[in-house]
């Protein structure tokens, strides 16, 4: 019997989290809170040309689900979308009938809205810049004595 031939048993369903975006600066940055909720939205995400852009996740389920509080769980969808990892597909609120949650996309796949298979995912999480870095080339990190133009002079008293 060929190695081809043999089939294997189905091993159920995973999240994949790829090398390339846990090594990113914008995964690096989140809390733990922020890491898990993301870990939840992928779980209930279905595969190429399924429900991408109208995943339905709320605040409340996501802080029962998380045992976090319901703030807390607004903080990390806020951060999430900041970082460029998810974006709202379809907004809810309390003028809506039915209790229906806020429908959300993954950037890592495709839009499955207008038909997945045409674009691939914007992946937003990979251009995010880090700000308030200590070391960012775009921040004025000065110090005293690397400041340009302050000359070191004695004091007048000590003369």
């Amino acid at each position: 019997m060929s190695r081809s031939s043999v089939r294997r048993p189905r091993e159920g369903r995973y999240v994949r989290l790829p090398e390339y975006m846990l090594a990113c600066p914008a995964w690096r940055a989140l809390d733990g809170n922020c890491r898990a909720l993301y870990i939840e939205l992928a779980r209930r995400y279905r595969g190429p040309n399924s429900n991408n852009g109208r995943i339905p996740y709320s605040v409340r389920e996501a802080a029962l689900e998380l045992s976090i509080g319901r703030s807390t769980a607004q903080r990390c969808f806020d951060r999430l979308q900041e970082h460029g990892f998810i974006k709202i597909g379809k907004r809810s609120g309390f003028n809506v009938k039915g209790r229906v949650a806020t429908e959300w996309l993954l950037t890592e796949f495709a839009d499955d809205r207008h038909g997945g298979m045409t674009a691939l995912g914007t992946k937003d999480f990979m251009k995010w810049p880090p700000q308030n870095s200590f070391h960012s080339p775009t921040t004025d990190t000065h110090s005293p004595t690397t400041e340009p133009g302050v000359a070191l002079t004695w004091d007048c008293v000590a003369q």
